[in-house]
């Protein structure tokens, strides 16, 4: 089962939006199919059983009722007192007894002819025989009688014993050959009954009404349910009154329908099923003979079976079209996901200028969205392709001005050993100062230095400005101890104190005053530097923030300190310059609060001691 699980999770998108699709068609319609075919067999088998069933009530049902006035007419003898009255006359104590014989059989004859056959129309052959005499008082067939077989083989005739055994009772014979009055023994069925004295009860004879079958044939309709379907009208003895193929007639029914017959009549049910066969029996209450209807089971179905076939083959149709449809479905939802895949392998190659060119559906929707952000990733990259071009450049002009600053530190150092050993104090102290300044503008391991590294650089670079204008201006640093560790980009103050010297305090005619702040807030550091000089007006700010630039010792400027600030840290930090004349000008500068030099390489642009 688990394998199978992952199979089917390893499979495309494609495959498994067919499996579902396929799925959702097949269980539903399968198992809508199956119980209504199911339904539908059993439905029709059980109409067709029930017509089957129908159909044999019937056929007994017209039996008996054909039956039944052949039972009255059986008691003609018993109610007419002529023939009551020859049914006990003894012939030999007559005087003529052959015209009393043939005066009687006339009388008798004339009965049947009138009252019997006049009455119904499936009596085949009628005859009366009295006991007394052992003679054939009446028959319905004048023409010929078979004295031989009445002589020899009448008497003992199973059912003629049965009748008369019965003693008044009507007996119902099954099929048997009409022997006494028929030239080549046609099968028949017969209603026999003993003609008994009411008040002696005793036997006077018999009369017998025979039906050929061909008119008992008559009374049911030849109904073909199926091509095979066969028919028998069984009798008491259970031999074939009737049956589709004439050569079974009167044969045992157990050697025509075979083993089935016996377990059909033993159930004692009117219908069965026994291996390819539906069995309907119908008993007849009257005769006690007993209808019975066989129908393969094959071919009971075919009809079904056909209607079956043909809906199966248009369900096998309609699967195929569903499932073709669903592999078009699902080849039209996964085609965009594919192509989309595909560009996107070529994205991740390294090709930005990659177009997605889907347009409709939510894979048009994500399309878009990825040119948007390969549009805005190109943008980006040229934005930081121009950065770090412009960041090199500024890099490259740093490397170039400490060039010349090596060299006189060099040559500085010379000269202060020079004054040192000739006891020139101020000089060395000046070159000192001097070396100081130009050992930190020749530092080169990295573009970062402690806060306190800067604040020592200013202070150097402020003694060399007032042995310069001899005292002209005091120099004050505020610096908060717990930012001295934190890391700052190199020269971002001595810019701003060049300025305030060379600009602020140039013409004013008393001692100028520059503060140097530095201090944290939040997550930020703020550089601030001070002056009381002469400020600079709106118009002039653009002029002071280059003339920096043309000083041939550093030519880094406030262009230049912007320009660093915002591509090492953002936008969010920077320089600001406030100025009121002839209030003095406040340059603040604010920068993150770093513990350590960034680590660019790993990603890690600057560290706070707070995380946001």
């Amino acid at each position: 089962m688990m394998r199978l699980k992952h199979k089917f999770l390893n499979l495309s998108l494609k495959n498994k939006l067919i499996i579902a699709f396929s799925c959702l068609i097949i269980v539903p319609l399968f198992t809508i199919a199956g119980v209504l075919s199911w339904l539908y067999l059993e439905s029709n088998r059980n109409m067709i059983l029930d017509v089957v069933v129908e159909n044999n009530n019937q056929i007994v049902k017209n039996i008996d009722t054909s039956l039944n006035p052949l039972l009255r007419l059986s008691m003609s003898p018993v109610q007419n007192r002529d023939i009551f009255r020859i049914m006990g006359k003894d012939y030999d104590e007559s005087a003529y007894p052959l015209l009393e014989r043939e005066q009687d059989f006339d009388k008798v004859n004339g009965l049947i002819r009138n009252n019997m056959h006049l009455y119904t129309d499936l009596i085949d052959s009628v005859i009366v025989y009295q006991s007394k005499n052992g003679i054939i008082i009446g028959r319905s067939n004048i023409e010929y009688m078979d004295h031989r077989y009445f002589e020899r083989e009448f008497r003992d005739e199973p059912f003629v014993r049965q009748i008369l055994d019965k003693q008044g009772l009507y007996v119902p014979i099954g099929i048997h050959p009409e022997k006494l009055m028929s030239y080549d023994h046609a099968p028949v069925v017969s209603i026999g009954r003993a003609i008994m004295d009411p008040y002696t009860k005793e036997s006077l004879g018999l009369i017998m009404l025979n039906i050929s079958v061909e008119k008992l044939k008559t009374l049911w309709s030849d109904i073909h349910f199926t091509e095979n379907t066969r028919f028998y009208l069984i009798d008491e003895q259970h031999n074939i009154i009737y049956s589709q193929h004439p050569e079974e007639i009167g044969q045992a029914a157990d050697s025509a329908i075979g083993e089935d017959f016996a377990s059909v009549i033993g159930e004692g049910r009117t219908t069965g099923e026994h291996q390819d066969m539906y069995f309907v029996s119908s008993i007849s209450d009257v005769s006690n003979w007993r209808a019975i209807t066989i129908i393969p089971k094959t071919e009971m179905f075919s009809y079904i079976y056909l209607t079956l076939k043909i809906t199966t083959i248009s369900l096998i149709v309609l699967l195929a079209l569903s499932i073709l449809i669903a592999i078009f479905i699902a080849t039209s939802i996964t085609r965009p996901l594919a192509v989309l895949e595909r560009k996107m392998k070529l994205v991740s190659q390294g090709n930005l200028d990659v177009s997605m060119d889907i347009r409709y559906g939510e894979a048009g929707k994500i399309s878009k969205t990825v040119d948007h952000m390969l549009r805005d990733i190109r943008g980006l990259i040229r934005r930081i392709y121009e950065e770090e071009k412009e960041k090199r450049h500024l890099e490259m002009l740093a490397l170039q001005s400490q060039i010349k600053p090596h060299f006189i530190y060099n040559t500085l150092n010379v000269i202060k050993w020079m004054a040192k050993l000739q006891g020139a104090s101020g000089i060395e102290e000046a070159l000192s100062s001097f070396s100081s300044v130009i050992k930190f503008t020749v530092k080169t391991e990295s573009d970062y230095v402690t806060i306190q590294e800067e604040a020592e650089f200013i202070r150097s670079y402020t003694d060399i400005l007032s042995l310069r204008y001899l005292n002209k201006f005091d120099v004050s640093f505020d610096i908060d101890p717990q930012v001295r560790e934190f890391y700052t980009l190199k020269f971002l103050l001595q810019p701003l104190v060049e300025n305030a010297v060379f600009h602020g305090f140039d013409g004013i005619d008393y001692k100028g005053k520059l503060t140097i702040s530095i201090a944290r807030e939040a997550n930020y550091v703020i550089m601030i530097v001070a002056d009381n000089g002469k400020g600079v007006r709106d118009d002039e700010r653009e002029q002071f923030e280059s003339r920096a630039e043309a000083d041939k010792i550093n030519p880094i400027g406030m262009k230049n300190i912007r320009k660093r600030l915002e591509l090492n840290y953002g936008q969010d930090y920077g320089l600001t310059i406030a100025s009121r004349e002839p209030c003095g000008t406040v340059a603040t500068i604010k920068i993150p609060v770093l513990t350590s030099i960034p680590n660019e390489s790993a990603g890690e642009r600057y560290e706070t001691d707070h995380r946001r």
